[in-house]
């Protein structure tokens, strides 16, 4: 019997031995790619490449025209290189990833770039290859490009400009007796605009207010954190810092304005996270009253989140006989202009990186750019070299006169500004929520707005430093 165990035991090791030897030749494992290229290596793309684009962005054959362009513009390049699409359910991603089953390009949010670059490694490094392709990065707004970047290595490339600007009632202004705005604007200069435009009534209820903003929103708030100086965030030494005496006063600068009811609180891209009933019974519930029902009538200057909702505006402005246009974000004593994009990366397990990288760069080129940002689905381009044109305005609606300069002004001071971008999911999260308590408890009464930001600061360096 002992025979037969032993028998038994060196057949089941030699069949076991069998099946793995069989599966490592019938099933490949993928390669991971890290982007680095030996010197003198000139690729060569050719072959071919999936690229993956969530079916719940783009949802219409209309919108989905920007991705055939850049295709097209694509192909009249490297004729050699066939691109399959792959319209599929965001939600899915995150498996499919997981899977190594994404496309060799994927489109992916800047709030989701460091987490895949450093948490799961799903990106492939693009600067050797921005090198090899001679794409010239220097041409791309900063901020943008960044936007991309983590520790130092380019990971997204953005397809298009998403940032905040105002637009504002021409005719409020007027009745004020003030100037219209100019892009170089500076935040100073704003606080006499809201000063000088927020009335209220004898009862103390305001009837109109300077200015409307979504100060709920990281793209909001991060700018005041670091527009005089501050630096909210260490990604080398892993540090959050929200009580330097820079970033308490910048965001001090934000909280005398909504102190003082010159700026009203909405939730618009941050979706409904706060809402005026979060101010309970407080005196500012009771002054915003007459506001929060109508905003865009009763506000003179409005947060517009992306070019892409100004249609929207334009026609909600047209609907109340208003004139209107669009100023940039004022200015702050550091560069603070808040932005961000959405984008494609390469994923790292590739097995064509050459046409791949090929495929994501050619964004950064000014036939990607117009091919991506004209017609449905097209916002602001990146490239400073195409500034001056007009291909991605809206036209034959009357809007041309309109200030399309403000959405490529102060390009030198744009940041990234969404919490997200730059420290891990985990982390960023502790961030956003407790900066969203810091607010309701400011309407409320609550806790102080600087015991909350030392209290955000100490919960998110612990938890930063468990993560590996």
């Amino acid at each position: 019997m002992k025979h037969i165990g032993k028998y038994f035991k060196t057949v089941c090791l030699i069949a076991i031995c069998a099946a793995l030897l069989i599966s490592s030749f019938g099933c490949k494992s993928k390669e991971r790619q890290t982007g680095d290229l030996a010197d003198g290596y000139v690729p060569e793309p050719s072959g071919t490449v999936t690229l993956s684009v969530p079916s719940n962005v783009y949802t219409s054959e209309y919108n989905r025209q920007t991705i055939r362009n850049w295709i097209s513009a694509f192909k009249e390049k490297y004729p050699n290189v066939t691109v399959k699409e792959d319209f599929s359910d965001r939600a899915q991603y995150a498996t499919r990833i997981s899977a190594k089953d994404i496309g060799d390009v994927f489109w992916f949010d800047d709030t989701e770039v460091y987490d895949y670059a450093v948490s799961s490694q799903a990106l492939m490094a693009l600067d050797s290859y921005a090198k090899a392709y001679e794409i010239e990065l220097n041409d791309v707004y900063s901020g943008f490009l960044e936007l991309g970047r983590v520790d130092g290595q380019l990971f997204m490339i953005a397809t298009n400009c998403g940032q905040q600007t105002f637009t504002y009632n021409k005719d409020m202004l007027s009745a004020a007796n003030l100037e219209m705005p100019e892009d170089d604007w500076t935040w100073d200069e704003f606080k006499t605009y809201v000063e000088r435009l927020t009335m209220t009534a004898e009862d103390g209820t305001i009837t109109q207010v300077g200015a409307a903003m979504d100060v709920f929103n990281s793209p909001l708030y991060v700018p005041f954190l670091v527009g005089y100086g501050g630096q909210w965030c260490d990604t080398v030494n892993k540090d959050i810092n929200l009580t330097s005496d820079a970033v308490i006063q910048g965001f001090g600068e934000l909280i005398s304005q909504l102190e003082l009811m010159n700026i009203y609180p909405i939730s618009g891209s941050a979706g409904s996270i706060f809402t005026y009933a979060d101010m309970g019974t407080s005196s500012y519930a009771t002054a915003y009253a007459n506001i929060q029902g109508n905003i865009q009538a009763n506000a003179a200057f409005m947060q517009l989140d992306s070019f892409a909702n100004l249609a929207t505006r334009a026609s909600a402005y047209e609907n109340l006989k208003v004139d209107w246009d669009v100023v940039a974000f004022p200015l702050f004593d550091s560069p603070a202009s808040p932005c961000g994009s959405f984008g494609y990366g390469v994923f790292s397990y590739t097995e064509n990186p050459d046409a791949a990288a090929a495929l994501c760069l050619s964004i950064y080129t000014k036939e990607g750019q117009k091919a991506i940002n004209t017609g449905a689905g097209g916002a602001v381009p990146l490239l400073s070299s195409l500034a001056g044109d007009t291909f991605w305005h809206m036209t034959g609606e009357g809007y041309e006169d309109k200030n399309y300069g403000a959405f490529v002004a102060n390009t030198s001071s744009y940041i990234p500004s969404q919490v997200k971008c730059e420290v891990p999911s985990a982390v960023a999260s502790i961030i956003t929520e407790g900066m969203l308590q810091l607010f309701k408890d400011f309407y409320q009464g609550g806790t102080s707005w600087q015991d909350s930001l030392a209290a955000i600061e100490e919960q998110a360096d612990q938890k930063w430093s468990t993560l590996a």
